[in-house]
């Protein structure tokens, strides 16, 4: 396979794996978002930081991962290219469900102690 196709099959996997991600990420994410945010204003800046982060991570580990692997194999290339795709969504997520777990967390927090009053 040429060099440039197979660049641009590796650069398809990472955006067709974000792509499908953020599909089934979309709606319950935004409303998380607006339930925890203040405006709607934030929780639409918060959602497209998430698409951007679930975006660009896959994508930059697939072009890491790929500047090192020295094999004329093109399965070996487009294998790499999946597994490096998905460890950057794993990354992605981590990043993005850290930042929701904090407010959530608290939110819950607060809930149950009015509760208990």
């Amino acid at each position: 396979m040429d060099t440039i196709y197979l660049f641009i099959s590796e650069v398809l996997i990472s955006l067709v794996l974000s792509a499908l991600s953020l599909w089934v990420l979309s709606k319950p994410l935004i409303n998380v978002l607006t339930d925890l945010c203040p405006t709607k204003k934030q929780a639409e800046f918060w959602q497209a930081y998430t698409r951007l982060m679930l975006s660009i991570s896959p994508l930059l580990l697939v072009l890491i991962v790929d500047s090192f692997v020295a094999s004329d194999d093109v399965l070996a290339h487009i294998r790499i290219s999946l597994m490096a795709g998905l460890a950057g969504l794993l990354i992605g997520m981590i990043i993005v469900g850290k930042r929701i777990f904090v407010p959530v967390s608290q939110q819950c927090e607060l809930q149950q102690s009015e509760v208990k009053s």
